[in-house]
C-alpha cells in the first residue's frame, strides 16, 4: 500500500523531505495520515485534484466520486493534522457546466480555504469523450469563470501566507538568484506549482535546510530572513 511504502521511506531516508503528489481523491490512502503524524520528514502536504465540486459535472467527468466524499476526506485531514497543507486543481467550462455547477464550485472554494490551488479553463478535441457531450461552454464564459475561480484563491493564498509572517520556519536553498539573495522553498511550497521563499541575509549553501523567519508575504511567494 502507499502509506506503507511512504512509512519505509521515512523511516530510511529520514533527513529527506518526502512529499505525495496527485492523490486521487477516488483512491485516498487514510493511512498517510498515521504515516504523516508519526514521520516529521513526510511533507503534511495533500495534493487532491478535486476537478469540480457539482457531483453532475463529477459524474459526466468520470472522476468516480461525490463532492461529499472530497468533504468527507478534508474533514480528517484537518481533524487528524490541523497544520496540513491542502492544494487543488479545479475545471471550468467543462461541457455542460451550468451556472448553479459553477456557483456550487465557488461555494466549494472558499469554504475549504485551499492553501493552494491552480484551476485551468476546458480546452476541446474531437477525440475526447466529453467532446460529444451537450451544452458546450463558451470560452468567453469559461475565461469568466476561470478569473472568477482565481479571484476567489487569491484573497485564501493571501490571508494563509500572512499567517506565517513572524514565523520561524526551515526552508530548502534552491539557488542563488543576485548577490545575498536565494530562492527556497518551505515544506509546504511543492516545486514548480506553488510559491516559493525568496531569502536574504547570510550565506546558506544551495541545497541546505536553513532556519528563516519569514518578513512579508505576498498572493503566493514569502520573503524572509536567514536566522
Amino acid at each position: 500500500s502507499l502509506h506503507t511504502l511512504v512509512s519505509r521511506l521515512a523511516a530510511g531516508f529520514p533527513d529527506t523531505w518526502l512529499r505525495v503528489l496527485y492523490m486521487h481523491p477516488g483512491s485516498f490512502d487514510t493511512g498517510l495520515l498515521d504515516v504523516m503524524a508519526e514521520h516529521g520528514n513526510v511533507c503534511r502536504y495533500f495534493d487532491l485534484p478535486v476537478q469540480h465540486a457539482s457531483d453532475r459535472v463529477l459524474r459526466n467527468m468520470g472522476r468516480g466520486y461525490t463532492s461529499a466524499q472530497v468533504e468527507n476526506i478534508i474533514g480528517s485531514i484537518r481533524a487528524r493534522l490541523p497544520d496540513a497543507v491542502l492544494r487543488t486543481t479545479v475545471m471550468v467550462g467543462f461541457p455542460g457546466e451550468t451556472s448553479e455547477d459553477f456557483e456550487r464550485l465557488c461555494e466549494f472554494v472558499e469554504a475549504s480555504e485551499f492553501d493552494h490551488l491552480g484551476a485551468f479553463k476546458y480546452s476541446d478535441f474531437e477525440d475526447l469523450p466529453a467532446h460529444h457531450l451537450p451544452a458546450p461552454v463558451s470560452d468567453d464564459v469559461a475565461a469568466v469563470r476561470y478569473e472568477r475561480i482565481m479571484g476567489l484563491q487569491k484573497k485564501i493564498s493571501l490571508e494563509k501566507n500572512r499567517r506565517y509572517i513572524g514565523r520561524s520556519i526551515p526552508v530548502l536553498v534552491e539557488a542563488a538568484t543576485a548577490p545575498g539573495v536565494y530562492r527556497g522553498r518551505a515544506r509546504f511550497q511543492a516545486p514548480e506549482v506553488d510559491g516559493v521563499v525568496t531569502l536574504r541575509g547570510g550565506h546558506p549553501l544551495v541545497g541546505s535546510v536553513v532556519t528563516v523567519t519569514v518578513t512579508g508575504a505576498s498572493h503566493y511567494d514569502l520573503d524572509g530572513i536567514v536566522e
